[in-house]
C-alpha cells in the first residue's frame, strides 16, 4: 500500500495521521479513519491493532486514514478526554472527503477501546460515516451515545477472554440495537488483542468490504 503522511485541522489544532491508499487498483475508493487507544495508557495511531487494521483493509481495496488524536504528539493541543476528540474524528471524515482518489460517499469508522468510545460518544456528530467497526468498545460509552437510533451498518468485535469488556454483556447491548448490527466474538483474545491483531484485522475488513461491495 501507498502511505503518506498528512496534517490535517481540527479546530484550530494541527493533527498527523497516517493515510494509506491501495496500489495497484483504481479509484476512488472507499476509506476508513481508524481510531487509536486511550492515549494516556500507550494508545498512538502506530498501535498494532490500529496498523493491523489498515493493512487489512488496505487489501481489500479500502484506504484508511490513522491519527494522533489531540495531545499525543506530533498533533497539537490537550488530552480532552473524549470531548475534544470528538471533533478531531469529524475533521478525519472531513479530509477524507475532499481527499483526491477518496469516495467520500463511501466512508466508515473503526475504533479500538477508546477509539471506539469516542465514535459511541459522538455518533451524532459523523454523519458522513456510512460503516462503523468497533473493537473492544467500553460498555459505559452506550449509555450517553445516539447508537441505539443508530440505523448505520454496524461491527462489534470482542475476545472471548477480554476481562475489561465482558463479552456476555456486551452481546446483550448489540442484542438491543437496530439492524444492520453484526456482534463477533473472537476465541482466546484479550483486551490486549496480543498475538490476534490479524484476525480483528480481517473481521473489519470483511465487514467493511461487504458494506461497500457493489450491489
Amino acid at each position: 500500500m501507498r502511505q503518506t503522511a498528512i496534517s490535517f485541522k481540527s479546530k484550530g489544532l494541527t493533527l498527523e495521521g497516517v493515510l494509506s491508499v491501495p496500489q495497484g487498483q483504481t479509484g476512488p475508493f472507499p476509506a476508513a479513519v481508524l481510531c487509536h487507544p486511550h492515549p494516556l495508557f500507550g494508545g498512538t495511531m502506530d498501535n498494532t491493532v490500529i496498523t493491523a487494521v489498515a493493512g487489512a483493509l488496505d487489501g481489500v481495496g479500502i484506504a484508511a486514514l490513522r491519527f494522533n488524536f489531540r495531545g499525543l504528539p506530533p498533533s497539537e493541543g490537550k488530552f480532552d478526554d473524549g470531548k475534544g476528540e470528538q471533533q478531531d474524528i469529524r475533521a478525519a471524515l472531513d479530509i477524507l472527503k475532499r481527499w483526491p482518489d477518496i469516495d467520500g460517499k463511501r466512508l466508515a469508522l473503526a475504533g479500538y477501546s477508546f477509539g471506539a468510545q469516542v465514535i459511541l460518544r459522538g455518533l451524532g456528530k459523523y454523519g458522513a460515516a456510512r460503516a462503523l467497526a468497533l473493537i473492544s468498545p467500553p460498555l459505559p460509552a452506550f449509555d450517553d451515545s445516539p447508537i441505539a437510533r443508530s440505523s448505520t451498518a454496524k461491527l462489534f468485535l470482542v475476545g472471548s477472554a477480554d476481562r475489561l469488556i465482558r463479552s456476555e454483556q456486551l452481546k446483550e447491548r448489540v442484542a438491543a440495537l437496530p439492524p444492520p448490527t453484526e456482534f463477533r466474538e473472537i476465541p482466546g483474545a484479550d483486551h490486549s488483542w496480543r498475538g490476534h491483531e490479524p484476525e480483528a484485522a480481517r473481521h473489519v475488513a470483511e465487514f467493511m468490504a461487504a458494506v461497500f461491495s457493489p450491489s
